[in-house]
C-alpha cells in the first residue's frame, strides 16, 4: 500500500512537471510567433520557416542546420525538433539585437557602480593600460626535424643540368633496304645528346636532343655507288619510364624521333634507348636502336635497321 502512494505521488509530480514545462515551451513559441511577426494562432509551417530564415539572415546569422530547407529538413517534425533545441538561442539573439546599443553602454556603467571607488579606479587605469595588440606575429621555432628536414631538402635539390645524358657508342645495320642488300656495312661510331629542356605531356617527358652518327655501305662493284657519310640533326627524346615500370628508376626507357641531315640525302629516324644505372655513379650502360629513312639526293629512297650499344655520362 505504502508502494502504491509512493509510486502515485511520483507519478503526479512527473505529470505536473511536464504540464508545467510544456506551458513555458508554449509560451517561448508565443514569444517566437511575435518576433517572426506571424499570427498568435499559426502553426510554424513551411512559412513560418521561411520567416524565420528571413529574420535571421536580417540579423546576419546563418544556421547551419537551416541550410537544407524546410522539406529535406524534416517539414514539420525536423522544425519542431529544432524549435525545441533552439528556441532559447533564438529568442536571446532577437533580443540582444533589439535592445539599442544605448542601453547596453548603461547596462555597463550601472555594473559597475556597486564597485568600490577604489577598485573603480584601478579598473579605469587597467583600462587605460591596456591597448590592443598590433602587429602581432606567430614565431615559428625550428625543432630538430624541421632543420632536418631542411638538410635533406637542400641536399637533394636539383640542379639546372639535371636530366643531361650525353652518350657514344658503336653500331652496325642489321636490316637493309633493296638498294642497299648488296653493299657491306661496318661498325660505325654515334653521338647522342638528351637535355634538360622539354615540356611534359601526361605521364610523358619529351626532351630535346642531338644526334649524330657515321654510316657506310660499300658497293660489291665499281659501277654501284658507294656511300660513306653521317646524319645529324635534332631529335625528340620521350620519357617512358611512368608507362613501362620493368626495371625501374634504374632502367630508364625512351623512344625517339628525328630529322637528320644526311650527307648523301634527308630523312627522319626513329627508334628507342635502354639506359641501365650504375649504382649511384653518373654513368650509364645504354643499349639502342635507330631506323633510318633516307632519300637520296640523286633519286631513290631506302632504310637501314641498325643496333648499338655504349656508354653515357648522366646528371641525375
Amino acid at each position: 500500500m505504502k508502494h502504491g502512494i509512493i509510486i502515485a505521488i511520483l507519478i503526479f509530480s512527473v505529470y505536473i512537471c511536464g504540464q508545467d514545462s510544456s506551458s513555458i515551451y508554449d509560451k517561448k513559441l508565443d514569444q517566437l510567433r511575435s518576433e517572426l511577426g506571424i499570427s498568435p494562432d499559426s502553426d510554424f509551417d513551411n512559412n513560418a520557416y521561411s520567416e524565420l530564415i528571413k529574420r535571421l539572415a536580417s540579423l546576419g546569422i546563418e544556421d547551419e542546420q537551416l541550410e537544407d530547407g524546410y522539406e529535406w529538413g524534416g517539414g514539420e517534425i525536423g522544425f519542431e525538433a529544432y524549435l525545441k533545441n533552439n528556441i532559447d538561442r533564438l529568442l536571446s539573439d532577437f533580443k540582444l539585437a533589439s535592445m539599442p546599443s544605448d542601453s547596453l553602454k548603461k547596462e555597463k556603467i550601472d555594473l559597475s557602480a556597486d564597485k568600490p571607488v577604489a577598485v573603480q579606479k584601478d579598473l579605469i587605469e587597467i583600462e587605460q593600460e591596456v591597448e590592443p595588440v598590433k602587429d602581432l606575429a606567430v614565431v615559428k621555432t625550428s625543432t630538430k626535424k624541421d632543420k632536418k628536414r631542411k638538410k635533406e631538402k637542400g641536399t637533394s635539390g636539383k640542379s639546372m643540368l639535371t636530366g643531361l645524358r650525353i652518350g657514344s657508342g658503336l653500331g652496325k645495320p642489321l636490316a637493309k633496304g633493296t638498294s642497299l642488300s648488296d653493299h657491306a656495312s661496318f661498325f660505325e661510331p654515334a653521338l647522342s645528346i638528351r637535355t634538360p629542356l622539354g615540356i611534359g605531356i601526361g605521364p610523358v617527358y619529351t626532351s630535346l636532343g642531338y644526334e649524330s652518327s657515321k654510316y657506310s655501305f660499300e658497293a660489291p662493284e665499281d659501277t654501284i655507288a658507294s656511300y660513306f657519310g653521317s646524319g645529324s640533326g635534332p631529335a625528340l627524346f620521350f620519357n617512358l619510364g611512368k608507362i613501362i615500370k620493368i626495371g625501374g628508376e634504374n632502367l630508364e626507357k625512351y623512344f625517339i624521333l628525328g630529322i637528320p641531315s644526311y650527307d648523301h640525302g634527308s630523312g627522319f629516324i626513329g627508334g628507342y634507348d635502354l639506359n641501365m644505372f650504375l649504382g649511384s655513379f653518373p654513368v650509364s650502360l645504354s643499349v639502342s636502336s635507330r631506323m633510318n629513312i633516307v632519300s637520296f639526293d640523286n633519286g631513290g629512297t631506302t632504310y637501314w635497321v641498325s643496333a648499338s650499344a655504349g656508354l653515357g655520362i648522366d646528371i641525375r
